[in-house]
């Protein structure tokens, strides 16, 4: 007997997979940042999703793979992978290593937001009223975000200082939000999504280790180091998330996927609360409240774009 599974329900596991993948990698990164550099994490994170992509891409596809590019779509690409993979996982591991998963996750959620500016000053789209509904929830729960922020990191923390500390992971959703605008550039050129996705990762790792030896950064990786394991479980963790998202769009209407998606950031509170020790995560009743708000306001912004 074969079960058959529809298009829809299919769509439905691998959004929820994709949402559980996501919400990995912010628990892995609190994990290995505990004893860990931020910046050993970026790299074996990028590492494991070359590993782990490029393969596929050589499996599906025939040679020569050159075909599979234009220099626009590289480039299109390549500053995707710039902004999203390398400059805002930097920027979201430093948010993990400083406030927390719990807190860091509700304010990258705003990325749908900074995607929807983006929309409306590039691509000349209209902000309707769904959006603008969806833009004043996701404002409201980073709010809330500030408020425990300035709880957890203390009294004598200043408001300029607690915004100062939130500029990070802002900055990181801005990263993320600007990178679907390059994707579907890349897309439009004729170059499919896993090669894309590829080239994302190699021109985010060039650029990091160009990053690394600029600064007099670049160091060997502690193999053994517990922290590297964890790296490496968000490193795959991401990978997983990246792939049954992609999947999950090529089946599923859009409606479907992205709900299922924006449940990231009350995934990474639940599972905050039950794997990570009190040492690391400050769960709060605000909190969960506030990764609610961000996620209805994401929703609704990713359903009316």
């Amino acid at each position: 007997m074969v079960l058959e599974v529809s298009d829809s329900l299919l769509g439905v596991l691998l959004a929820s997979v994709a949402a559980v993948g996501f919400a990995g990698q912010f628990l892995f990164a609190r994990l290995g940042t505990e004893t860990g550099e931020v910046t050993d994490g970026v790299l074996v994170v990028l590492g494991c999703n070359i590993a782990l992509l490029t393969p596929p891409v050589l499996v599906l596809y025939s040679p020569p793979y050159v075909d599979l590019f234009t220099p626009y779509s590289v480039a299109s690409f390549g500053a995707a992978g710039l902004a999203g993979m390398f400059v805002a996982r930097l920027l979201t591991f430093k948010s993990i290593q400083e406030i927390g998963a719990n807190l860091t996750s509700p304010v990258i959620a705003s990325n749908v937001f900074f995607a929807t500016v983006f929309a409306v000053v590039f691509l000349e789209e209209r902000l309707t009223a769904v959006h603008f509904a969806g833009i004043v929830l996701i404002v409201a729960g980073i709010a809330v975000v500030s408020w425990e922020t300035a709880a957890a990191t203390g009294p004598e923390q200043s408001i300029r200082e607690t915004g100062a500390t939130l500029v990070v992971p802002l900055v990181a959703a801005a990263c993320i939000g600007i990178e679907p605008i390059f994707i579907s550039m890349g897309l439009a050129a004729g170059t499919p999504t896993l090669p894309g996705i590829v080239v994302m990762a190699v021109v985010a790792t060039v650029g990091f280790v160009g990053y690394l030896r600029w600064t007099d950064s670049l160091r060997p990786i502690p193999i053994r180091a517990a922290s590297t394991g964890w790296f490496v479980a968000g490193g795959i963790s991401t990978t997983v998330g990246f792939v049954a998202y992609f999947a999950a769009l090529e089946i599923a209407p859009v409606v479907v996927v992205m709900p299922l998606l924006q449940l990231t950031p009350l995934l990474v509170v639940v599972l905050s609360v039950l794997f990570l020790p009190r040492r690391l995560e400050r769960v709060t009743w605000p909190v969960g409240v506030a990764a609610l708000v961000v996620v209805v306001g994401a929703t609704l912004v990713s359903l009316s774009g």
